[in-house]
């Protein structure tokens, strides 16, 4: 199998860095255009006691804010990391498995690598995870990662 294009998705935890490592020796290894995605989720939920202009202005300044630092981590944390490659930083906005599996199946994604949030038991009953709805969505392949434990002393 050949990848063109591979996506990493990052909420820039040890998950999502562990998913970085692999989704770059993969696209060095297959010549593959390396896009690095992260979803701003929603942020403020409108409601009778709030005035709808002030939580529009509130809402549009607080999420540019956030666009423009997760711009800033991905090339900081990510791209500095992937010399000679050909990548991008996507920052979009909304229901993070939602606009992820849109953006991949627009984009032609070959491949979509995602960190396991390590999540067990009750949490992973009530919260899921972005890497399990990944692979039960996305039109293409998805490669979950996880970081490799530390030894305890």
């Amino acid at each position: 199998m050949s990848f063109r294009h591979i996506a990493v998705a990052s909420d820039f935890s040890e998950g999502a860095d562990a998913a970085f490592v692999i989704a770059r020796d993969l696209a060095r290894q297959h010549g593959a255009r390396l896009s690095v995605v992260h979803v701003i989720p929603p942020l403020i939920t409108p409601s009778p006691l709030l005035d709808d202009l002030v939580v529009g202005e509130l809402d549009l300044r607080l999420r540019e804010n956030l666009s423009q630092n997760a711009d800033r981590e991905i090339a900081r944390r990510y791209l500095s990391q992937a010399e000679g490659l050909v990548t991008q930083a996507v920052v979009l906005e909304g229901d993070p498995t939602s606009e992820l599996m849109a953006w991949v199946a627009q984009q032609e994604v070959d491949l979509l690598v995602v960190g396991s949030t390590g999540l067990s038991g009750l949490a992973e009953v009530f919260f899921g995870s972005v890497a399990a709805r990944a692979v039960r969505r996305a039109p293409c392949s998805v490669l979950v990662a996880r970081r490799r434990a530390t030894a305890k002393s």
